[in-house]
């Protein structure tokens, strides 16, 4: 693995300046967040740098290396391929960056849909990712006031969200969203009950 300065600066070539002053933000959220809840800081620092190293991909570019990289791609993800930054992200992460924790590639993975069993780590990414500093409309400052609280009802309350967000829309909702979404509805969320 790059250093995290070498990370900082080989990401840059890959994503815009104003998506690049959004990684550092979730990392930076997300190191906040492990004060709080718990969870590997050095590990979330660099899957915030790196979860959106594929967002300005061409939607043809993320199928074309999701396909090569033998990922199976659904048919939500074939209905709206900007979910495939995610996998894509960790596919790139593993070869270009030299990422092989599989925590910090699963804080990647999933960042954008989420999953049932997500680690601490990946529920700090994904919150991360809607709350960090540059967010700034309703809707992200009111879980950002719940993150510090209850990081479980940070991660409903945004989940609900997007769901609400994707069904305006008329878009589909990715299977892995529910799953989560209900597999935390069950369950409670305290640095004791989730390890990493």
């Amino acid at each position: 693995m790059d250093t995290i300065e070498k990370i900082k600066s080989k990401v840059r070539g890959y994503i815009s300046e104003k998506r690049f002053i959004h990684s550092v933000g979730v990392a930076n959220t997300a190191v906040y967040l492990s004060k709080i809840w718990g969870g590997n800081s050095g590990k979330l620092f660099v899957a915030g740098i790196l979860h959106d190293v594929a967002r300005d991909m061409s939607a043809e570019k993320l199928i074309e290396i999701a396909e090569k990289n033998g990922y199976r791609i659904d048919e939500v993800e074939y209905a709206n391929p900007v979910l495939l930054h995610a996998p894509v992200g960790a596919i790139i992460a593993k070869s270009d960056f030299g990422i092989t924790d599989e925590e910090i590639l699963n804080c990647i993975r999933y960042h954008t849909t989420g999953r049932k069993d997500m680690s601490l780590n990946e529920v700090i990414i994904y919150v991360s990712d809607f709350i960090e500093p540059s967010r700034n409309f309703p809707d992200a400052e009111r879980v950002r006031a719940i993150a510090d609280k209850n990081l479980r009802e940070a991660l409903l309350e945004e989940t609900y969200f997007n769901v609400c967000y994707l069904m305006n829309k008329r878009m589909p909702i990715h299977r892995r969203t529910i799953e989560m979404f209900n597999d935390f509805l069950k369950k409670e969320l305290t640095k004791t009950q989730i390890k990493i």
